[in-house]
């Protein structure tokens, strides 16, 4: 092998050595650092992707998530909302069942239409005032509700419309219907209704149809209820299983990473070592050489 002073291949061996040593040690102190094996798209093209593509899908699944639970507190607010409502008109039955009894004082009839009218204002307010979020619930302009619970667009797979639940649920005839038809068995008011024992005697027919619709729509608020719920899970369910995806391809194991950074470590030490040794091997030797000649 010739001894040459001006191209010292050993050296630039060493050297690249080294580099290549330094640059998967700061790879390696990177993603100890970060805890992410991806820290850019270099390091892993194909890896990147889909760790995008599975973080938006997994943001769109917290998203839906909220929604959800959105949606399930609206439904219990518009539940109790109706319970209360169904209490009323429970109350108000049986006072017009006391009223079509003609054994009643002047007096005492005027007392139960006195507390019928409150029962009915009261119901009326409810229908009125009945919000979540400021989101009007029981006044009827919320009565085909949508709610986004995936993180898509397809309405099919990713949307729940809540219909029946958020009717209007005041007395009138836009709502439960107690008061301001015409026929022969509807009453304007409830000087109408209470005008003798026998118009409240029929009113109490009236009184429990609305009581079957309030019903009916605290039924289906359950319903939807418990489709949330199972709705929730799977949400649940499916966040876990891309995060555990995602942390895959995303997340450094920490075990190997410290082991290949023990390894560069030492390469590095031993190729500056090597590269200090052959930057000075050429020169003695050649000098060793020139000065015994």
């Amino acid at each position: 092998m010739p001894i040459v002073i001006n191209s010292n291949v050993p050296a630039q061996i060493a050297q690249n050595a080294l580099t290549r040593a330094t640059w998967s040690l700061n790879t390696s102190m990177q993603r100890l650092s970060t805890g992410n094996r991806i820290n850019s798209a270099k390091d892993d093209p194909a890896g990147s992707y889909y760790a995008i593509s599975m973080n938006s899908q997994l943001r769109g699944i917290k998203a839906a998530y909220n929604n959800v639970a959105a949606g399930a507190s609206m439904l219990t607010n518009a539940e109790g909302d109706l319970s209360i409502i169904n209490d009323h008109l429970e109350r108000i039955k049986d006072l017009a069942t006391q009223y079509a009894n003609e054994s009643l004082s002047t007096e005492e009839q005027k007392a139960l239409k006195e507390e019928v009218q409150a029962r009915v204002d009261e119901i009326d307010r409810i229908a009125e005032e009945s919000k979540f979020n400021k989101v009007n619930l029981l006044d009827g302009s919320k009565d085909n509700l949508r709610l986004q619970i995936g993180g898509n667009s397809d309405p099919a797979t990713n949307a729940l419309y809540v219909t029946g639940v958020f009717k209007n649920a005041s007395t009138g005839q836009d709502g439960i219907k107690l008061f301001g038809g015409s026929g022969p068995d509807e009453y304007a008011d409830v000087e109408a209704a209470f005008a003798a024992a026998s118009t409240a005697a029929k009113f109490i027919d009236t009184v429990e149809a609305a009581v079957d619709e309030v019903s009916e729509r605290i039924s289906r608020a359950g319903i939807y209820q418990n489709r949330l719920d199972s709705i929730s899970n799977l949400l649940m369910i499916r966040n876990e299983n891309l995060t555990a995806a995602y942390s895959t391809v995303m997340d450094t194991d920490i075990a190997a990473e410290t082991a290949n950074y023990v390894k560069n470590q030492i390469l590095q030490q031993t190729a500056s070592a090597m590269l200090s040794q052959a930057n000075q091997s050429p020169g003695v030797l050649a000098l060793k050489l020139i000065s015994t000649s």
